[in-house]
């Protein structure tokens, strides 16, 4: 493993990693993955040796969150803003085109991203995205500025990981992924993201898209992740059976065993079309 910061801005570095156990004489595909708020690149520690034995993997820590800078409680928050820290990794990578990975709210960044950004990515897999801002973050702001980060990642976590979750998974995700994350970052992030809505947005992904939901979330339905879905071109829509509404870290083996016979697909078609 390679790892890195990346300046984007005077201040602000974001930790990024390679991860790539792909054949040394090869050009391998590049992935460049993105987290969800409140959490950081270890968020996709299970999905590494799937896909770095063919894929190229880069993954980092979003502005604010895990190793990368901080970010104020003030700070403007703004899709483009993050849209560009995502550029500046690909750029710092020398990366022309690539498959992007989101999961949670980085699964709504990289549909945003490919619709901006048609010429540079291949395909995308977004794994529960959210495409309007959740009704439950009044309450979430309330127990982060009362009770703290961890307070609230505790009570947050059996709904993310499912029913079938561990007391030991549970205490490691808030330990080592969720309750790092600064009180400052979170509240300002939390501040801006009920504002999104990109129901629009997403109808104009072009690439091959991925969307990975649940069944038995309580955070969104199937269909209401369908109204949207179905309208989009060449999207295709994996429901996992689960009550847990972060499919990614919940269900790593099959979400990301997934993933790598997507962009396996993807690639043969577009070696066929050459």
């Amino acid at each position: 493993m390679e790892s890195k910061w990346i300046e984007v801005s005077p201040g602000v570095n974001l930790y990024s990693q390679i991860h790539d156990f792909t054949d040394p004489w090869i050009v391998a595909p590049t992935i460049v993955m993105v987290h969800g708020f409140a959490e950081s690149s270890a968020a996709w520690y299970a999905w590494i040796p799937m896909l770095a034995r063919n894929y190229r993997v880069i993954l980092f820590d979003m502005r604010g969150f895990g190793k990368s800078t901080p970010m104020a409680q003030d700070f403007a928050w703004s899709m483009d803003r993050l849209l560009d820290d995502i550029s500046a990794v690909a750029q710092h990578y020398s990366l022309d085109q690539f498959h992007l990975i989101g999961a949670k709210s980085g699964g709504s960044l990289v549909l945003q991203y490919a619709a901006k950004n048609p010429d540079k990515v291949i395909s995308v897999v977004s794994v529960t995205p959210p495409v309007v801002g959740a009704q439950a973050v009044p309450d979430w702001l309330e127990k982060i500025q009362n009770e703290g980060v961890k307070s609230w990642a505790t009570s947050t976590m059996p709904g993310r990981l499912g029913s079938n979750a561990s007391p030991r998974e549970i205490e490691w995700w808030v330990n080592n992924v969720q309750g790092l994350t600064p009180d400052a970052t979170l509240l300002g992030y939390l501040n801006w993201v009920p504002k999104l809505d990109l129901r629009a947005e997403v109808l104009k992904v072009l690439c091959p898209t991925l969307i990975i939901t649940t069944s038995g979330s309580g955070l969104r339905t199937v269909k209401s992740v369908e109204e949207w879905q179905k309208k989009m071109h060449q999207s295709s829509l994996l429901v996992i059976e689960g009550n847990a509404w972060h499919a990614a870290a919940a269900y790593p083996d099959q979400c990301a065993g997934a993933a790598k016979e997507f962009l396996n697909e993807v690639s043969a078609e577009n070696e066929k079309n050459l």
